[in-house]
């Protein structure tokens, strides 16, 4: 993004033009007249920028790189952001968990670019889908201006605004619905440092349509698949693996003899909503009932969504799921 450069705005090659009213008496009025007009923009102009400064003026010095068959573009920050809200959140999200959920892509966009040590961090570095503005006209066809519309404007309310842990830029996950409550990061990612990441209540999502889900696969496919993902000469039994599971009752692994999976490789093998999940025999087969959809850490934006229809803005979201962090503007 470019930078919007400060200073006076006095125009480049200024000239002072010969007056025709007659009389030097007047002639000197004029010179002296232009010449208070000028500092008084110069300085008017000086205080605009620092205004522009202080409030945002839209733009940001970070891209995102995104590659194709069509070549390399370079996106603005900004208009990234956009995209990037159409591709996370459903079309009905409360105008207000639109707002938090952009600070929290746009903190997430910031992190990335500082861990690479650049201001143009590629798309494939953030994992995250980001619509173009030609998928977004085929998405919501007659609703285009309307759904656009919305979503610039939650980029452009909370312009430039980040979250900082102990005046630090982090990583902020989000996900669909927990279990009932987030997850402790601490009891997820034991070689990680993120106390910023705690376990909130999210009673709201045990009501949602989709909190309980089923897989059912064969006894003889699962044990086939634990077999697989242990390195097993052959298959594992299922009763015979232990599942650990986190406060929130996510599996955080699975273990067979002295092996170990992590909860969410399994999940995602096996095609599961969530990896808070138990199992039940039913003759050859087995059932996988989960609760939730995703992994469980950072904000519920199903919980958000419902916090917004309460009326609290997205400061209060952002706060509550992550309390020890603090919003500033970057």
């Amino acid at each position: 993004m470019r930078r919007i450069l400060s200073g006076s705005i006095r125009p480049r090659g200024f000239r002072l033009k010969k007056r025709t009213v007659p009389g030097k008496k007047y002639g000197g009025y004029a010179v002296l007249f232009f010449v208070g007009l000028l500092l008084f923009q110069s300085f008017s102009g000086g205080e605009e920028t620092g205004k522009q400064k202080e409030e945002g003026s839209g733009r940001s010095r970070y891209t995102v790189v995104r590659e194709s068959m069509a070549g390399r573009e370079e996106v603005p920050l900004e208009e990234y952001l956009i995209g990037a809200l159409a591709g996370s959140v459903p079309d009905d999200f409360e105008p207000q968990a639109c707002r938090a959920q952009a600070v929290i892509l746009r903190t997430n966009v910031i992190y990335a670019a500082q861990q690479e040590g650049t201001e143009a961090v590629t798309a494939v570095r953030l994992k995250q889908e980001s619509l173009t503005f030609q998928e977004m006209r085929e998405k919501w066809g007659g609703a285009f201006e309307e759904q656009y519309g919305r979503l610039k404007e939650a980029v452009k309310e909370t312009e430039g605004q980040i979250l900082l842990y102990e005046g630090t830029v982090v990583e902020l996950p989000f996900f669909p619905l927990s279990s009932g409550k987030t997850r402790q990061a601490g009891e997820v990612w034991q070689d990680q440092e993120t106390p910023y990441l705690e376990s909130v209540s999210c009673q709201e999502d045990i009501f949602a349509p989709q909190y309980e889900q089923e897989v059912k696969m064969g006894e003889g496919e699962l044990e086939e698949m634990l077999g697989e993902l242990f390195g097993a000469e052959s298959s594992v039994s299922w009763e015979e693996t232990a599942f650990l599971t986190d406060s929130a009752g996510y599996v955080t692994a699975l273990v067979w003899k002295e092996k170990e999976i992590p909860g969410e490789v399994f999940r995602e093998r096996a095609g599961l909503a969530s990896s808070c999940f138990t199992m039940e025999k039913d003759g050859d087969s087995i059932w996988l009932i989960t609760k939730g959809i995703g992994h469980g850490l950072g904000m519920s934006q199903y919980t958000a969504n419902a916090m917004a229809k309460e009326g609290k803005a997205y400061r209060e979201i952002l706060t509550y799921f992550f309390p020890a962090c603090e919003i500033m503007k970057n």
